[in-house]
Parts: structure tokens; sequence; C-alpha cells
């Protein structure tokens, strides 16, 4: 049986119930008032002084009764002392006379002196009555009996009604029930349509909104956000996969070139193509070429694979000094590419720290000047700057090449992605394509965003912020960096 139809039919055996407790209540309350107001009219006959000479015989008829005493909703019979029947008055409760009670001497002389009400028969069967006697100064005694068929029928036509209306009710009310409970329960349904719609597949089902915000309605709620995670999560997921081909392809690409070139050096110096001198020279320096440039990128692939699955770096909070890494970063790059000038500017305030690993922001600087020498042009001037804004410490390494267009800068930190246009590489050399992507996973590793900006006046810029030590920032430094990072996650466009 389905769970409506339960329901309803639960509503329907409450509805009964209900009315046969609350029906059999009111039978028994109305019958036990008519009998009292019967007995209370008995009473009332018995207490009225009777007349110790009968006043008709039994065998003379019935005695005519014109007021409306209690005498008159009464029966009356008198027995002698020695038991005969001198008097009998019928009760006129309705419009015509009532049939005796069926009471002997015998049971009217026992039970007289206590005055207690008792029940009988009348002497065709037909009705039932209430009686009491009173045995009379000459020892005889009367009985006093009223008739219960006024509570009889009273009670009979309430339990006809009762039988009648709460059989309406029980019918109404059970459906009302139905309408109300498959009302209720038509967004379970909803709900199992789209549960076996998303197992057939489609995760673009939904139950749709719901106004009530009661359990069912939040149930349906809860599913709807369910199914939006869950779709969220496998494209995600998707968009994770497709990555992952379009890196393999990349990096399949990246090393197709240099390991064709050295196949082909090699099969030419295996049919003598080489003979020594300049030829085999030039070859052999470009075969070690193409292997230098191979290994980066190896190296860098298996750089960017650990930081991708690293849990936890123990070197990360430490306290490092910005102005002794910017130097040496400097330096070194002064020293690999005089044609790209540089300028340090740390300010005239006091020395900044961050909480990250030296030897990664030391790769980072380094990797964004390599950028730098990479896709601009010789005398193309580069300023590195550093200042504490709050808990977190802002690098700048600010160049006025080319530039990146503005369609191109949400993705420079993709693997293998390379502008169309702009910033082209302007030389040969052994870069990997992956040397920005290498800075955004160690900047990341550091609890530190990185950002490609737009140079005012012609150029990029590349803003790195970084949390500082807990000594200053402390939990606030780690939010501020969280929140960072998070937009610098979030959907691409």
């Amino acid at each position: 049986m389905r769970l409506r139809a339960r329901l309803a039919l639960l509503v329907a055996v409450l509805l009964t119930g209900s009315v046969a407790v609350l029906g059999g209540g009111i039978l028994w309350w109305t019958r036990a008032n008519l009998v009292a107001e019967a007995d209370a009219w008995l009473l009332r006959a018995r207490a009225q002084p009777q007349s110790s000479q009968p006043g008709q015989s039994a065998q003379s008829g019935i005695r005519p009764r014109e007021d409306q005493s209690p005498a008159r909703q009464v029966a009356l019979l008198r027995f002698g002392s020695r038991g005969r029947l001198e008097e009998a008055v019928p009760s006129e409760m309705t419009g015509d006379l009532d049939p005796l009670p069926d009471v002997s001497w015998k049971a009217a002389l026992s039970g007289g002196p206590d005055g207690r009400i008792r029940s009988a028969g009348s002497v065709d069967g037909t009705l039932e009555y209430h009686w009491t006697a009173v045995q009379r100064s000459d020892g005889g005694v009367t009985v006093f009996a009223v008739s219960l068929a006024e509570a009889a029928r009273t009670t009979d036509l309430l339990l006809w009604s009762l039988l009648l209306g709460g059989g309406a009710v029980v019918v109404l009310g059970g459906g009302a029930g139905w309408w109300v409970v498959r009302r209720q329960l038509r967004p379970l349904d909803d709900l199992v349509d789209a549960t076996e719609a998303v197992a057939a597949g489609d995760l673009t089902r939904r139950t749709g909104p719901r106004a009530t915000r009661d359990e069912v309605g939040r149930l349906t709620t809860s599913f709807d956000d369910m199914l939006v995670r869950l779709d969220a999560s496998l494209a995600a997921r998707e968009a994770a996969r497709l990555k992952l081909e379009q890196f393999v392809a990349d990096a399949s690409h990246e090393l197709r070139t240099p390991l064709a070139l050295i196949r082909g050096y090699a099969e030419l110096h295996g049919r003598g193509g080489l003979p020594p001198g300049p030829p085999l020279e030039r070859a052999m320096s470009r075969i070690a070429a193409e292997t230098e440039r191979m290994t980066g990128l190896v190296e860098d692939l298996l750089l960017l694979a650990r930081l991708d699955h690293e849990a936890a770096d123990t070197e990360v909070d430490t306290e490092v000094e910005v102005a002794g890494v910017l130097r040496e970063a400097v330096e070194e790059h002064r020293a690999i590419g005089p044609g790209h000038p540089v300028e340090l500017d740390l300010g005239t305030g006091p020395a900044v720290s961050v909480r990250a690993n030296a030897l990664r922001l030391r790769q980072v600087i380094g990797n964004l000047l390599a950028n730098v020498r990479n896709h601009t042009p010789p005398g193309t001037v580069t300023r590195i700057t550093a200042e504490a804004l709050g808990p977190v410490v802002e690098i700048r390494v600010i160049d006025n090449g080319p530039g990146i267009a503005a369609a191109d800068r949400p993705y420079v930190f993709e693997r293998f992605f390379r502008p169309d246009a702009s910033r082209a590489r302007t030389r040969s050399g052994t870069g990997s394509g992956l040397g920005l992507s290498i800075v955004a996973a160690l900047v990341s590793s550091c609890d530190g965003t990185v950002t490609a900006l737009e140079t005012p006046g012609g150029g990029a810029t590349f803003q790195v912020r970084l949390p500082r030590p807990p000594a200053y920032g402390g939990p606030a430094a780690r939010e501020v960096s969280a929140n960072l990072q998070e937009g610098l996650r979030g959907p691409r466009p």
C-alpha cells in the first residue's frame, strides 16, 4: 500500500474512533439525564400524599387525570393488605394510555420499605419502567412506576443522528484527509521522479523551488542543493580530466620536437652523414641543447607534480626576510640577462618579512625574471617593489615590455599556455612553458596569491602577496591570504 493511502486510511480510522467515542459519550450522558429526569418525576409522585381509601378499583376502569402533576407521568398500582390489586392508573407519557408495569404484590411488599428505585418491564413487554413502592398505614402497598419510553425514543433518535452524522464526518473527513495528504506528499513524488531521473543519468533534473519550509519542502530543497553540488563536482572532475588530457598532450608536444631532433641527428650520424669536423660539432651542440631543454621540462613537470600532491611543507612556517631574497634574485638576473636591466625598490621603511619557504620564494622571483628575459625584447626595464600591506606583504615585478592581452591574463598561469601574439618568445632558449605555472604552484604552497596585472603605460605586472609571520598577523594573515587565494582560484571566465 502506498504511503498516501496508508495515511488517508489512518485519518479515516482516527476519525471513526473519535466519532465512536464522542457519540458513545453523548448517548450515555443523554440517556443518563433522561433517566434521572424520569426518576425525579417518580420521586415527586411518591412524595405526594396518598389516600388510604381506594378511589377506583381495577375493574372500574381508569381514573381520569386533568392536571400536569407528576401523577400524570407516573403509573400507579394500589395493592390491599391481602395482595388484591385495588387500583391501577396507567401513565400517559405518549398521549395514550401506557401498558401497566409488571410488578406483583410480593415484589412491591418486599421492595416497599426501603424506598429504592427498581426496574421492571410492562405487562406486554414493550416498555421499561422504573418503580418504587410505599407501604400504607392500612397495611396495603402503593407502587409508583415511570415509563422510560421517552428516554428510549430520544436515545434511539440520537443514535441514528450520530450514525448518519458521524458517517458523513468520516466520509468527508477521509476525503479531505486524502486530498490534504496527496497535496502535501506531492513534493515527495517529484523527489522520487527526480531521483529516478538522476539514477538514469540526467543530472539536470530538479524538483523545483518550494514555497513551504516544512520537512518535505526542506528535504526537496536539500536534494536540489545536493544535485547542484554533485553536478558542480562532476563538472569540475570532467574539467580536471580534460585539463589533464590537455596537459599530457602539451607535454608530449613539447617533448616531441627535441626527441625528433635528437633521433634525426643520431640516424644521420649512423648513416655517416656527419663526418668529423664542424658539422658533427654543430650536431652535438644541438643535441646537448635539446637534451638540456628536455631535462628542464622533465624537472619542471616533476616539481609541479610534487607541489600538486604535497600535503604540507614543513619549511613554510618560517620567517623569511624579503629584501635578502630579492637582492639575490636581482644579482642572478643581472648576471644571466645583462640586456634586461632591473631596479630594486625596497622603500625607506623597516625591513619586512613573510611566512614562506626561502628557497621557494627565491625560485618565484627567479621564474618571474626569467619570464621577462624570455618574453620581452632586450632593453626592457624591470622594477621590483616590496611593501607591507597590513597582514600581507605585496611583491610586484613590473616591466615595460609588450604586456599581456586582457583576454590572456586569466590564463597565463595555466600549464603550457602561451599568448597568441603579445609577449611571444623573442629568443630561442630552454623555456618549457611551465615557468608561470610553477610560480603559481610555489606561491600557493606558501599560502599566497599571484596575479597578472596591466602596467600603466604598457607592460606587465605580476603581483605576489604572501602572509606576514604569525608574530604580526597571526590568524588574520592566513585568513586574508586564504580569501585572496580563493578569489584567484575562482571560476575562469
